[in-house]
């Protein structure tokens, strides 16, 4: 509601209305960053396992466990258990399904650090520094190399059983603990295995993720170009990477709701765009990704419906 007083209701509406009957069409490109995602998280999947499950389901559980991620304070990871058992639907073991969701989200954050490093050095080349832009651009890949290559190092030191240990230290009587075991021996075992003998795999799924990260500057440009305030790319992809970093600051906030929309204004004033057009694209990415949410939210309510009632498709 501030950021509406700020950019005026009225030259809101006027843009919310340059829209017309191209509004769907705002949807159309965060549908294919879910593809390219889905397609990623399928890498870090057993070979056999991949054979069990279709992309189209991957893609609906991705949507359920990213909406859990977006509507609750939990820091951008309270989706992936929701994410693991409902692959379990599909006849793939918990431990190998909560392995699986491990090495993707490492991926993903590999492939977010190269992109965010790609938006540092596309504002510094939008406010006429572009020898400054490479030095950083070089600086942050490595940064985000090493970072990633501390996250792989972690993840074969046996963490799964470190958390088990942990949990031990403070319900040592409890049952639930005592049978977490195997599965924690066998999340550590298919962690080992990935990174020793499917680097490859690893790489390609960090590929579709970027793929992902790049659509959403299209997402951008195409929501900026309908509501008639067009944008060189460049711009998008400085507006679109450092979102990434001002939505992390609100990581307990669910949705960062309002920072999100506050942060991501204040970028697009910065590089010159109208405070009215700024806070419409804000608003248009908030809508998308309610129903976006909205779906999910759908599929993991049919998923988790009692035997014998009526389930979503």
């Amino acid at each position: 509601m501030w950021l509406l007083l700020q950019a005026g209701p009225g030259a809101v509406w006027a843009h919310l209305r340059s829209l017309g009957w191209w509004a769907p069409a705002i949807l159309l490109p965060y549908a294919a960053v879910g593809w390219a995602d889905a397609r990623g998280w399928r890498c870090t999947l057993a070979r056999p396992d991949r054979r069990k499950i279709r992309l189209a389901s991957l893609y609906a559980i991705r949507l359920a466990g990213e909406a859990v991620n977006s509507v609750t304070p939990t820091a951008a990871v309270g989706g992936e258990p929701v994410k693991a058992w409902l692959l379990r639907a599909h006849g793939i073991p918990g431990p190998e399904a909560l392995a699986s969701v491990i090495i993707a989200k490492t991926a993903l954050i590999a492939s977010q650090s190269m992109f965010t490093a790609l938006g540092v050095a596309a504002v510094l080349v939008w406010v006429g520094y572009p020898g400054l832009a490479a030095i950083w651009l070089a600086i942050l890949v490595v940064a985000a190399a090493v970072f990633t290559a501390v996250l792989v190092w972690v993840q074969g030191r046996n963490p799964a059983r470190a958390v088990w240990r942990g949990l031990g230290r403070l319900f040592p009587r409890a049952a639930f603990v005592a049978r977490l075991e195997h599965g924690a021996r066998d999340i550590d075992r298919r962690l080992a295995e990935f990174y020793r003998i499917e680097r490859g795999a690893f790489l390609r799924a960090a590929a579709w993720h970027m793929l992902g990260w790049l659509l959403g500057v299209g997402e951008v440009a195409l929501m900026a170009s309908l509501i008639g305030h067009p944008i060189a790319w460049l711009e998008a992809l400085a507006i679109e990477a450092l979102a990434q970093p001002i939505r992390a600051t609100a990581i307990v906030v669910p949705g960062a709701l309002g920072t999100q929309e506050v942060g991501g204004v204040w970028l697009c004033t910065f590089l010159g765009m109208p405070t009215a057009a700024a806070t419409t694209l804000w608003l248009l990415k908030r809508a998308r990704e309610t129903i976006f949410d909205g779906i999910g939210l759908l599929y993991l309510a049919g998923a988790s419906a009692p035997r014998g009632a009526p389930r979503l498709p």
